[in-house]
């Protein structure tokens, strides 16, 4: 049975990111006038286009999933973005004063939301059906292996970004300023919370919701720097290829661990 908080939390989930995620990766040279902030170059505009669809996933594959153990994976990602995102954006006001200010009060509003009903409706709902569940279908040797590579994998990549640390930035294929970093790295890092989880967990269909959500991500962000070459930074081949190999794991990983027995 749907609990309404988790379903209103994932319908403004939806109703919020999907606006972004149009906006982004129709029009990522634009940000100057149709987002919060200016996005440079458009490449991440689209990376960030990306983040907002797979919220957007991760919000309709949990009101599908309709039970909250099966729904709980995909609120292990968003419950600590909330928190997290909204931090990030109070310390780097800078690029939103740029634009106007009623843009930086919806965005504000909006996190500020978010940062109180998604940990709430977490806790809430942990308490009354979650906890260390009995696994129904656990995750095969394979599949827990895939799960647990790629967690570790996305949280390294998380945490470099969000503290802007040398060998994720070196490993970022375009230039990247604090607030972008800072944003992504909250988000592929609650990623790699959540696949965590998973492994913690131990039941294959609770995590389907989550693991559902991540290979299409992983093939948007592959195409990025196809159709943003002229923003790949100069000499920075190893970048392409570290960058290519994460969304390569994220589009094939959770196949893997959704298949494997």
């Amino acid at each position: 049975m749907r609990s309404r908080a988790v379903t209103a939390v994932q319908a403004i989930l939806v109703v919020n990111a999907l606006p972004a995620f149009v906006n982004l990766m129709s029009i990522p040279d634009r940000t100057d006038r149709w987002f919060v902030w200016t996005v440079q170059p458009a490449a991440n505009a689209r990376v960030l286009g990306v983040m907002y669809g797979s919220a957007c996933l991760l919000g309709l594959f949990g009101y599908a999933a309709r039970t909250w153990p099966r729904q709980r994976a995909t609120f292990v990602v968003v419950a600590p973005f909330a928190v997290a995102a909204t931090i990030v954006t109070l310390v780097t006001l800078k690029p939103f004063r740029a634009h106007p200010w009623y843009e930086l009060a919806y965005w504000l509003l909006m996190y500020s939301i978010l940062f109180v009903a998604v940990p709430a409706t977490f806790a809430v709902e942990e308490r009354r059906h979650g906890g260390r569940l009995p696994v129904g279908t656990p995750f095969g040797s394979a599949a827990r292996v895939a799960v647990a590579a790629l967690g570790a994998v996305l949280l390294a990549a998380g945490v470099g970004l969000l503290f802007e640390l040398s060998y994720a930035t070196r490993l970022w294929p375009f230039a990247i300023t604090p607030l972008v970093a800072r944003i992504l790295g909250v988000w592929i890092g609650c990623l790699g919370l959540a696949h965590a989880w998973t492994v913690w967990d131990g039941d294959r269909l609770r995590a389907r919701a989550l693991l559902l959500s991540i290979p299409p991500t992983g093939v948007l962000l592959a195409l990025v720097p196809l159709l943003h070459r002229d923003d790949l930074r100069d000499g920075a081949t190893g970048a392409r290829v570290g960058y290519l190999l994460l969304a390569g794991a994220m589009a094939v990983l959770p196949l893997v661990a959704l298949r494997s027995r």
